[in-house]
């Protein structure tokens, strides 16, 4: 029970400071701005139909489409150029072999014979 009093005293102090310093800060920033304070400011949001920035010339506009499409051009021609093969290293004294269908096979087969061997030890690990 007493230290709900004292948490409120605590909480009614703290809002007299803050209000204090709003109202310093609302008199500092009418300093600057140069207006009343008891005067609300309003702040001019333009629509969402309103154009901003620089309006240009359908003269311009040709022109800016006309470097863009060079620009464009460019880059076409640029990724359409076949890009020079890579070069494959080459060791000294060695050829490169190829696997042919038939040992691909094989070696699938032994692989497979061996996650069964090695399954069939876990499974016998567990047991």
């Amino acid at each position: 029970m007493e230290r709900n009093r004292i948490l409120q005293l605590a909480l009614e102090e703290l809002k007299q400071r803050k209000a204090g310093i709003d109202a310093d800060i609302e008199a500092i920033q009418a300093e600057l701005t140069g207006t009343d304070s008891a005067v609300p400011q309003t702040v001019v949001v333009p629509s969402a139909g309103t154009r901003r920035g620089r309006k240009r010339t359908p003269a311009e506009r040709r022109a800016q489409g006309q470097r863009m499409r060079e620009i464009w051009k460019k880059r076409k021609a640029a990724a359409a150029k076949p890009a020079a093969p890579a070069k494959e290293p080459v060791a000294v004294g060695t050829q490169v072999r190829t696997m042919t269908d038939a040992l691909k096979k094989t070696i699938s087969l032994k692989m497979k014979e061996a996650w069964k061997k090695r399954k069939a030890a876990a499974k016998k690990a567990q047991a």
